[in-house]
């Protein structure tokens, strides 16, 4: 298998992809001898390659016989990205109506190695969002009333290493950046069903957030409603709270949730 390269890839890494498109297209397992003779890489090269994959992942090697296969890492990276493809789809009625409804900025988010992704977003009258475009990342889970609903599903253990990780820095002057404080309004989210943000991202911004769990009951995601303190009073948190939650709940039981 010998393709032409642009000179802008990383050689490693196109012969790493060299070896996994081969072996995912054969039908039975493969010996070394079988993937030297069907990619153009050196024996010790090919070996660390090999190596790498199996660590990773991303090929087994069976203990017996030494042959290799497609490793089961590609099965749950296929299931999160397809979790995530089908929410955007499912979702996106919900969000519509409560725009409607609300005429408030929507937006769909998940969590990803500890960050915060917007999926999807619809801007209401005021034209606020969380992310500039769809796509964008937001490390501050404390910041965010999004954040503040993950938080709130974790473990103890698991929030701390988060937390420790990325820190309580101040993103405005209204940001927690005090641990027990966080620790109760996380607790609050925990009692509520929702979270809450009261211009602790973005000076003038309120929002709530609510999550959504797939079949197996795991959260795949936060739908969120943002407006300016101008038109989301905080005498509205539980009324635009308790839409989000309606909402939230109508896109889990699509996902297949049941609780």
């Amino acid at each position: 298998m010998t393709l032409k390269k642009n000179q802008n890839t990383v050689p490693a890494i196109d012969r790493a992809i060299d070896v996994i498109e081969f072996i995912s297209s054969c039908e039975k397992d493969m010996s070394l001898s079988e993937i030297m003779d069907n990619v153009d890489i050196p024996r010790q090269s090919l070996i660390r390659i090999l190596n790498t994959l199996c660590n990773r992942g991303f090929l087994d090697k069976s203990s017996k016989r030494g042959l290799y296969r497609i490793g089961l890492k590609f099965l749950y990276l296929g299931h999160r990205l397809q979790d995530k493809f089908d929410l955007r789809t499912v979702a996106w009625e919900n969000m519509k109506e409560l725009s409607q409804e609300t005429r408030k900025t929507i937006e769909l988010s998940t969590l990803d190695r500890d960050q915060l992704i917007l999926l999807e977003q619809i801007r209401g009258s005021e034209g606020l969002s969380l992310y500039s475009r769809v796509g964008s990342v937001f490390p501050y889970l404390h910041a965010v009333s999004v954040g503040k609903v993950y938080l709130s599903l974790m473990s103890e253990d698991k929030r701390r290493r988060v937390l420790d990780k990325i820190g309580l820095p101040a993103v405005t002057k209204n940001t927690i950046t005090d641990m027990e404080i966080l620790e109760k309004e996380i607790r609050d989210v925990q009692k509520r069903g929702y979270g809450f943000e009261d211009q602790e991202l973005r000076e003038g911004v309120r929002r709530v957030a609510a999550p959504i769990f797939n079949f197996d009951g795991e959260p795949v995601g936060c739908i969120g409603l943002s407006a300016s303190i101008f038109s989301f009073d905080l005498k509205d948190v539980d009324k635009f709270g308790q839409l989000v939650l309606d909402a939230a709940k109508k896109i889990s039981k699509k996902m297949g949730y049941t609780k």
